[in-house]
This record gives structure tokens, C-alpha cells and sequence, in this order.
């Protein structure tokens, strides 16, 4: 049943073509890691919270998948970029200007992924030309893995950012 509300959601969102250049960008953070350990995995409940990223996300029409380097956020992204079967990217967390860079120009007018750590997040919106307040908004506590954040573009004024959780 959560899982239908997602696909209707998502449905809505997107009944009708956008006037601007990119669709969509979708972000969610990591699934749980192990603690304690140098570049930590998923743990159990990580990759059931990955597998369950990917049948949410199936039918959404994202064309790429965007991760950091970092183990975790590749093993989430893996799951869900199987399952729509296409290419996983991964660019290094700290360079958010050149991930949004690569989306604007490589995936202009797609809808994308982009699989992320908590303290990225405010920083992607920013990037992604949202106003400080927006950015800020877009903050959780490091137990919260259940987010997913769709920005959709309005023009040069930012955009709208819609949160969802599961």
C-alpha cells in the first residue's frame, strides 16, 4: 500500500510536461550503514531500505543515477539503478557544483537521481539555486533515512522542492 501512494504520487507530479530545462532531480540519502567503520556498508536493514528505494523508484522515468564515491551511497544507488536498469555514476560528495554541473548538461531535460550524505543535501539544493531558507529546510537528523526530496525547476527563480517519507 505505502509503496502505491509513492507510484501515485509520483504520477501526479509528473502528469504534466514541464516548460523548463530539467525535469526532476530526485535525492534521497544513503540507506543505514555500519558505524565504526572506515567507509562503512550497508547493513541488513540498509540494503532492505535500498531494495525498497528501487521498487518505489521503478516507474518514476529516471534516467540517471548519481552517487558519491563512498560505499554507501554507491551500494544504495546500485539497487536502484538495477532496477531501472541503467548507469550508475558516482562523483565525489565534495564536489556538488560539478554534480549539478554534469546533471544540467549531461542530463538536461531527464529526470535524475541523486543518492546522497545528510550534510550534502542543503548544499545540492543551494546549488540547484534555492534560497538559503529552502536549503536549510531541507536538513535531518542522522537516524532519518526515509526522505526523498523531489526538486522540480521553476525557470532562473529556483524551484520547488517536494519531501516525501517512507
Amino acid at each position: 500500500m505505502r509503496y502505491q501512494f509513492y507510484t501515485l504520487a509520483l504520477l501526479i507530479i509528473f502528469a504534466t510536461p514541464p516548460s523548463h530545462a530539467q525535469e526532476a532531480i530526485f535525492l534521497i540519502r544513503h540507506a543505514e550503514q555500519m558505524i565504526d567503520v572506515e567507509d562503512p556498508p550497508l547493513t541488513e536493514a540498509g540494503h532492505k531500505r535500498a531494495t525498497a528505494w528501487a521498487d518505489i523508484l521503478k516507474k518514476s522515468g529516471i534516467r540517471a543515477v548519481y552517487t558519491s564515491k563512498k560505499r554507501r551511497t554507491k551500494q544504495t544507488g546500485e539497487f536502484i539503478a538495477e532496477a531501472l536498469e541503467i548507469p550508475l555514476e558516482s562523483v565525489p560528495r565534495k564536489e556538488v557544483t560539478r554534480l549539478v554541473e554534469k546533471i544540467r548538461t549531461q542530463n538536461a531535460g531527464e529526470r535524475v537521481l541523486i543518492v546522497t550524505h545528510s550534510r550534502q543535501m542543503p548544499k545540492i539544493f543551494k546549488e540547484l539555486g534555492l534560497s538559503a531558507e529552502v536549503s536549510q529546510k531541507a536538513t535531518f537528523t542522522k537516524a532519518e533515512y526515509g526522505n526523498l526530496f523531489v526538486f522540480i525547476p521553476e525557470g532562473e527563480d529556483g524551484g520547488m522542492v517536494l519531501q516525501l517519507r517512507y
